[in-house]
C-alpha cells in the first residue's frame, strides 16, 4: 500500500512540474531590458507592405530576413521596396491574421538574457472582417546571431 501511494505521489509531482513549466513565459522588461535601435521606420510607414510566398493558412507568420534575396522573396510593397543594406542590417517581419478588424499600434526591440525580443502591440477594432496586421523593423546586423522571440499581442 505504501509503495502504491509513493508511486502515485511521485507521478503526480512529475505531472504537476511538467505542466507548470510549459506555461512559463520569459518577460523582457524593466531593468532586465535593453532597447535596440531600429531603422527604416519612416520608409515602411509610408509604404503599405505585406508578406507573400508564405503559408497563408497560418494565423501568425514571423520571419527573420538576412539577405536581399529573402527580402524580395517574402516582402511585397505597393511601391518599390526600401533599399536595405544587408551588410549592416537585417529585418524582423511578420503578419498576424485576426478574425475581426485590427490595427498595428506599436513595436519595440529589446535584449534580455542574450535574446532579442520583438514586441508588437495591436488594437482590436469594432468590425467583423478578417484582417492581416503587418509589422516590420530593421536592426543592426551585430544582433543577427541572437535568438529572436516574437511577442505579438493585443493591447485591448
Amino acid at each position: 500500500m505504501k509503495t502504491i501511494f509513493k508511486i502515485l505521489f511521485l507521478c503526480g509531482t512529475i505531472l504537476l512540474t511538467a505542466f507548470s513549466c510549459e506555461k512559463e513565459e520569459v518577460i523582457c522588461e524593466g531593468d532586465n531590458a535593453q532597447h535596440v535601435e531600429t531603422f527604416y521606420s519612416d520608409e515602411f510607414e509610408r509604404i503599405p507592405c505585406s508578406l507573400h510566398n508564405i503559408d497563408t493558412d497560418n494565423k501568425v507568420v514571423n520571419l527573420v530576413i538576412k539577405t536581399q534575396a529573402d527580402f524580395e522573396k517574402y516582402l511585397s510593397c505597393s511601391s518599390q521596396l526600401p533599399a536595405i543594406d544587408f551588410k549592416k542590417y537585417f529585418i524582423l517581419v511578420g503578419r498576424y491574421r485576426h478574425h475581426q478588424c485590427a490595427i498595428f499600434d506599436s513595436q519595440e526591440v529589446l535584449i534580455c538574457d542574450n535574446k532579442l525580443f520583438y514586441k508588437v502591440r495591436m488594437l482590436e477594432q469594432d468590425c467583423l472582417a478578417f484582417t492581416d496586421v503587418f509589422y516590420v523593423t530593421v536592426i543592426e546586423r551585430e544582433y543577427v546571431n541572437l535568438p529572436v522571440k516574437f511577442d505579438v499581442k493585443f493591447m485591448n
